[in-house]
């Protein structure tokens, strides 16, 4: 059984014991009052009947005595009875009907109403049936005794007045008593029942892990307190959650560096066993191969095979130099670059290799960009591999845009960017967002989140060793900037820059000029990663 339903039967059962004892008292008090006034009717007729009976008996005449009784007792006389007693207690006249057959009058009332002289009026039951009696002495000229008159009245009409009272009263408690049933009703289920429910809904939120539920209740009781401690302890519990996030965040990113660390002392230990292992016998296999050709006549069938021997040897090479870069720790050292010309030369670079596989690449920078303060060579080496990504990722006829602007971009409400994401790093303040965007067939959302693993790669097996974007991200974290990759399967990728911005001179904040933030593990090698599809 629900607490309201509970509360509002227990409420309902006070209220109908108290109505019920208030009614019982009413009934008797208006039984009493009833009772009294008939009393006092009675009474206030026997002293008119004493008058002139004592005046009848006077004047001896007992005819006379008779015919006053048997008129007075005649209907709609209140009087049933009349009985006249002489100084011994014998009757001597009367007159009554058919009411007072079986009323009896007790002999000590007679006997005392002769001997003292007292009128007694009394109310009582005989056989079932009420009645009202008045026992009145009779006096002589001289004033003394000289009988007794009785005058007896049935008191039908008594319990008549005292059942339509009790039903006029049980109407009324009862129509009471609904009006209060209602009352309480509407009271607990207004008050108590739905303040509850929305308590119990908002716990069972909380149980299922909602915890930004909040029970909205402007009322001073102590269920408004109750809802407001509550929600008190939500924002409480919220708080502590939000933090046990960061702090499990920075915990994965603490595990994450050291593992990476793992990574790079293996890929260290690696690199120098390969270098030292390999890079003596391809100096020597290249040195040998460059003889045979510089020996060769023109023209000769070996030639050719001997320019692939040597392009491969290279290809080792740089591999093995990616993988010391890789390992190798380097300070950028920091200093403000504006970011227009940086793209301009970009582009100019870069534009042949763009026209020889058919894609537009452009360049598009506010006059007003404030400068970033980075390693000209790292970045350079950072938009190289980035650009050359996009160009493996676009098919002939896409487009690659270069764009930047101050700040962090907004959301677009024309066309905003549902893609999905991931960022690496903080996103400073302030700082200049640079953008390579490409219309190429986009990286799925399986492989995005693996995007920045060392030696991932998409690319077909030869094409790149998947340290590319390792080495960017390194880079750009080195500068304390951030990485963003948004792309989806089929509508192509955006890569931003969040670097940081170069600061007035004397300006608070920012990064100043000539300072080495971190440590990165790159050379300025336009290393080629995979993206694209893109890795």
């Amino acid at each position: 059984m629900r607490i309201a339903t509970r509360l509002t039967l227990l409420l309902l059962l006070a209220v109908a014991m108290v109505l019920a004892g208030f009614g019982y008292i009413r009934a008797q008090q208006e039984r009493q009052r009833l009772i009294a006034e008939l009393e006092q009717e009675v009474g206030v007729l026997g002293n008119s009947i004493k008058l002139a009976i004592e005046h009848a008996l006077r004047s001896r005449q007992p005819q006379d005595v008779q015919d006053l009784l048997a008129e007075i007792v005649r209907d709609p006389n209140p009087v049933d009875r009349i009985r006249i007693f002489d100084r011994r207690l014998q009757e001597i006249a009367s007159a009554s009907n058919a009411l007072t057959a079986r009323i009896e009058i007790p002999q000590a009332e007679l006997t005392q109403a002769a001997r003292t002289g007292e009128t007694r009026i009394r109310f009582v039951e005989t056989s079932g049936r009420p009645m009202i009696y008045a026992v009145l002495p009779l006096k002589d000229r001289r004033g003394g005794i000289s009988g007794v008159l009785e005058v007896t009245h049935v008191a039908a009409r008594v319990e008549r007045q005292i059942q339509q009272a009790i039903q006029d009263q049980a109407l009324g408690l009862s129509l009471l008593s609904v009006t209060i049933a209602v009352v309480i009703w509407l009271t607990v289920r207004v008050s108590i029942r739905r303040p509850i429910g929305r308590l119990v809904r908002t716990v069972l939120a909380f149980g299922q892990g909602d915890l930004s539920r909040r029970i909205e209740l402007r009322r001073r009781d102590e269920i408004g307190q109750l809802a407001t401690a509550f929600n008190r302890m939500a924002e409480e519990l919220q708080k502590a959650q939000a933090e046990l996030i960061a702090h499990g965040q920075a915990r994965l990113e603490l595990e994450r560096q050291l593992q990476q660390g793992q990574k790079l002392a293996a890929v260290g230990r690696l690199a120098s066993e390969v270098a030292h292992e390999v890079g003596t016998p391809l100096n020597i296999i290249s040195g040998r191969a460059e003889t045979i050709r510089n020996a060769l006549p023109p023209d000769h069938p070996l030639e050719q095979h001997v320019a692939t021997v040597l392009r491969q040897t290279e290809r080792i090479t740089g591999i093995l130099r990616q993988l010391l870069d890789y390992t190798r720790p380097r300070r950028p050292a920091a200093r403000p670059l504006p970011v227009g010309p940086a793209l301009t030369r970009l582009v100019e670079l870069l534009e042949p290799l763009a026209q020889r596989r058919e894609v537009a690449l452009t360049a598009q920078v506010a006059a007003d960009l404030p400068s970033v303060l980075a390693d000209p060579d790292l970045c350079q080496h950072v938009l190289l591999n980035l650009v050359t990504n996009a160009l493996d990722a676009t098919p002939p006829g896409g487009q690659i845009h270069l764009s930047a602007a101050d700040g962090p971009p907004g959301p677009s409400a024309d066309a905003p960017d549902v893609r999905p994401r991931i960022r690496r790093g903080a996103i400073p303040e302030p700082c200049v967002t640079i953008v390579v965007a490409d219309t190429g067939g986009g990286i799925p959302a399986q492989r995005l989140e693996k995007i920045f693993e060392p030696f991932f790669s998409t690319k077909e097996t030869g094409r790149g060793t998947g340290l590319g974007l390792a080495i960017v991200e390194d880079i750009v974290r080195a500068h304390r900037g951030a990485i963003e990759i948004a792309s989806a399967e089929g509508r192509g990728t955006s890569v931003l820059l969040y670097w940081p911005a170069a600061r007035e001179p004397g300006e608070p904040g920012g990064i100043a000029e000539g300072v080495t933030p971190n440590d990165t593990r790159h050379a300025p090698i336009a290393a080629t990663d995979a993206r694209g599809t893109h890795a």
